[in-house]
């Protein structure tokens, strides 16, 4: 198989388990893959890139300043209101004039972060946010996710995929060691994976 948006490499996941043949590549690209989604899910973002630009659309609860999902770069981003809740959105708001990406200092960090947030400028624009309508009135179209996957984010999928593929050996749910004892496995995320993923945490927006 093939990974897809995966967060390590199988060269660095086999070098680690000390593998040097191509015996076990399906399973530990599959337990590369499956970590990668379980990273997703523990921190409610993505942190792979789309390849090219998305439509996705919100419902601001405040007129200025509006949480997107983590937009990874300013390049294709379009912002489209709809200013009469018709159901199209017929205003495209001019981005740096009407409207900022938020933090302002993303891409200069350590990790480089996403954006998160589009505000109005309310010193240049005469647009706000529609609220209190019933359906979706923003419509954003981005290349969503990050810019690049954090070192931490990287080193949390090895060690989970590291776990999940020495799952297969566990019977009834322990690895036997050489001395006798066992290793129980966990089927929840592995705690230091979790520790290294807790800063990257993110609730959903909608």
């Amino acid at each position: 198989m093939t990974i897809t948006n995966g967060y390590a490499a199988l060269a660095d996941l086999k070098a680690e388990l000390g593998i040097f043949d191509t015996t076990d590549d399906d399973a530990l690209e599959l337990a590369i893959e499956a970590a990668s989604r379980q990273c997703d899910d523990y921190t409610g973002r993505r942190f792979w890139q789309d390849g090219s630009v998305v439509a996705r659309t919100y419902v601001p609860d405040d007129p200025y300043c509006l949480v997107v999902d983590d937009i990874s770069t300013t390049t294709g981003l379009v912002v489209k209101i709809d200013d009469d809740d018709s159901g199209s959105y017929e205003t495209t708001l001019t981005v740096n004039t009407d409207v900022v990406v938020w933090p302002p200092n993303a891409a200069a960090e350590y990790p480089v972060r996403p954006y998160t947030e589009l505000h109005i400028v309310r010193s240049r624009s005469s647009y706000v946010w529609p609220t209190n309508v019933d359906a979706p009135s923003v419509q954003v179209t981005a290349k969503f996710g990050w810019p690049a996957v954090p070192e931490q984010v990287a080193k949390a999928c090895m060690v989970q995929a590291m776990q999940l593929f020495k799952s297969k050996d566990a019977v009834f749910g322990a690895i036997a060691m050489g001395d006798g004892t066992s290793l129980r496995m966990k089927a929840s995320l592995n705690p230091q994976a979790e520790s290294l993923l807790a800063a990257y945490r993110k609730p959903s927006v909608g």
